[in-house]
């Protein structure tokens, strides 16, 4: 059998996943199209990371996933509209994939990739793994997202398999209710709060120790934790250059320690991806979840960070332009401000707007011409999450500062901040940056 498509609830997948391996060639792929499913107090019981983990455990090679938005959403923590297909071959070498069939319009040619001559394709930009396609007006005006149903989605991925008539499709959706969001609005949105009477405090120190906090002052946590064996600051006892097993250890430290210092009605928010190392899926996010649920924290769900832009990839895959925001909360019956959710508009179509894709651009790489960070997230994507969880004057805390945007999203919001960063090397970075971004505020740094 060529493909497999499977659209179905988690423990129906979880059955094909088994039943489909030996009926699979070696040029042959499943997709699982899958739904976020929660329990009566909107915590998370499965999702698509478990799909990939017992894929991987049967013998799947896994590819890629690809998220797109449902008009169905979950009235849940976070408003969940996301629909996720994981996809899995039987041999990433030798399975089949014809990108051609579902390339996208070139509608900005001289502001994208598509503007490089060697990466411009005449056919069409490269597709990526967030399937959102657009309508525009001819002058590079983007008019209208557009939502793919179940058959437009289905279609997409018949066409990049190349698999004729070859395929099997088990199509039994679960169905949500569509309503509009009833969460409580359990924050303030405003204040007589000005910067003058706030803190801001950096210590240049490991974060698997933060008794420099008095415990359960944090409302929010908020941060992009190190990947591991991907960025070596050559600097002796930073997390992310062990074995796996003991960089999970150590992370687990961190997320105790977040747990101890948060509020009763605090939250925990991960910024984390998959990585792929020599071939082989590293599934952090997966082992994330697992150990924040046992120290005690509660599983949310996942906001799609939407990333426009995207780098080119080889012809066996999709340009990566996503992803993953965890949510957690420290007891089962903490609220955001949903108000606040619902105005976040980033697409011309309001049936997305205000839900769990957030499209945020970044530059890469790099801030100014002197000072280099690999992994700079945008202050907007910190500002929402501080501003649907917490109060001005509260505390806001990242234990993995690094450049320090969300210290500037924090202060910025009329919000306390304390962070930690391992690396003492980044506070050139962070004063620079403070210096233009937030220029009267005064941070203590403690080494």
């Amino acid at each position: 059998m060529q493909t497999i498509i499977i659209n179905a609830c988690y423990e129906k997948i979880k059955k094909t996943l088994h039943d489909s391996y030996d009926l699979l060639s070696d040029e042959g792929c499943l997709f699982a199209i899958v739904r976020t499913e929660y329990d009566n107090n909107y915590n998370v019981v499965h999702d698509f990371f478990q799909v990939i983990n017992e894929a991987i455990n049967i013998g799947y090679d896994y590819i890629n996933t690809i998220v797109y938005p449902s008009s169905f959403y979950q009235n849940t923590f976070i408003i969940d509209n996301v629909k996720y297909i994981v996809w899995l071959a039987k041999n990433r070498k030798k399975m089949k994939f014809n990108k051609d069939a579902i390339r996208e319009k070139h509608i900005w040619k001289d502001i994208e990739w598509g503007k490089r001559e060697k990466n411009y394709n005449p056919k069409g930009k490269d597709p990526g793994n967030v399937w959102i396609p657009t309508e525009d007006d001819g002058h590079a005006n983007i008019t209208n997202h557009i939502i793919l149903d179940d058959e437009g989605v289905i279609k997409r991925i018949l066409d990049m398999s190349d698999c004729g008539s070859d395929f099997i499709l088990i199509n039994e959706p679960t169905v949500y209710n569509n309503t509009p969001p009833s969460l409580d609005n359990a924050h303030q949105t405003d204040t007589n709060l000005t910067i003058n009477d706030l803190f801001s405090r950096v210590y240049f120190k490991s974060s698997e120790n933060m008794d420099d906090i008095e415990d359960e002052t944090i409302k929010v946590v908020v941060t992009s934790p190190p990947y591991w064996n991907l960025k070596n600051y050559f600097k002796e006892g930073q997390i992310g250059q062990e074995s796996y097993d003991l960089y999970l250890e150590r992370i687990k430290k961190v997320w105790s320690q977040c747990y101890k210092k948060l509020t009763p009605d605090g939250s925990l928010w991960i910024n984390i991806n998959i990585r792929m190392h020599n071939s082989k899926v590293i599934l952090i996010p997966y082992d994330i979840i697992k150990i924040c649920k046992e120290i005690g924290f509660y599983y949310k769900g996942i906001l799609i960070w939407h990333k426009s832009s995207g780098i080119p990839t080889n012809d066996k895959n999709l340009v990566d332009r996503h992803e993953y925001i965890l949510a957690f909360t420290k007891n089962y019956d903490v609220n955001l401000n949903c108000d606040i959710m619902s105005s976040f508009s980033d697409y011309k179509n309001d049936i997305i707007n205000g839900k769990a894709f957030w499209n945020i651009n970044r530059k890469a790489g790099s801030i100014g011409k002197k000072y280099i960070h690999p992994a700079i997230y945008p202050n907007e994507l910190v500002t929402r999450i501080v501003k649907m969880a917490s109060n001005p004057g509260d505390i806001i805390l990242d234990p993995f500062l690094g450049s320090g945007t969300s210290l500037i999203a924090s202060v910025q919001l009329g919000r306390n901040f304390i962070g930690y960063e391992y690396y003492e090397g980044f506070q050139p970075l962070m004063e620079s940056r403070f210096k233009v971004e937030i220029p009267n505020t005064k941070v203590d740094y403690i080494i």
